[in-house]
């Protein structure tokens, strides 16, 4: 069965940020610097997959590459972000122990001849609260307009993508053996989102602005 293109176009989104930010030579320092690695390193991991792919050599590996190195750049980015010192401090000492917790998960229980089960859902949900809780404590302290913000756009673009991701792994454990072709579909809905969460994050860093 022939895959969807919004598959394909999910993985190519990923780029945009990086060809967005070129275009438009907004400055790259803080978040944003840290946001483009991230979208550098996932543009990577996707060519790496294709050209392993195409030479029919196991590329799942690529994702326990992929996985703790951008989580630890999300981290970091947004952490940039935060106003007050504390929390700054707090989320990027998390780096460490979440790149620990990912690897003692990754060797226990994941093989990188198959899927992640438990690492790869663990950095969608710690992205994912770092995400919303940067969203939400900058906003409440932030008087100018957020949608001439980059740390706004960016931060819910992320809850949007590894909100995403997080809900798809479970998704299709439940659905690949009992219902095929609505896996499928359910793919088709997350690549789509993923689009629209990556398309926010272009907007990030394009915003003339970040106060």
């Amino acid at each position: 069965m022939r895959e969807p293109a919004v598959l394909y176009l999910a993985i190519v989104a990923e780029a945009i940020p990086l060809l967005a930010a070129a275009a438009a030579r907004r400055g790259v320092a803080g978040g944003r610097g840290w946001v483009l690695a991230w979208c550098a390193v996932l543009t990577a991991g996707n060519v790496t997959q294709w050209w392993l792919g195409v030479h029919t050599v196991n590329n799942l590996w690529v994702s326990y590459v992929v996985n703790p190195v951008g989580g630890a750049l999300v981290l970091w980015a947004l952490s940039c972000w935060l106003t007050r010192e504390l929390p700054r401090l707090t989320m990027r000492l998390m780096v460490v122990p979440f790149l620990v917790v990912w690897a003692v998960l990754a060797l226990a229980f994941d093989r990188t001849s198959t899927f992640s089960r438990a690492a790869e859902p663990l950095a969608n949900l710690v992205c994912l609260g770092a995400a919303a809780y940067t969203l939400v404590a900058r906003s409440r302290t932030s008087s100018a307009d957020l949608l001439r913000q980059d740390w706004f756009w960016i931060s819910a673009g992320m809850v949007l993508y590894f909100g995403t991701l997080s809900t798809r792994s479970p998704l299709s454990a439940l659905l690949v053996s009992s219902d095929p072709a609505l896996m499928l579909r359910a793919y088709e809905v997350a690549a789509t989102l993923c689009i629209a969460a990556l398309l926010a994050i272009t907007r990030g860093v394009t915003c003339p602005t970040s106060s």
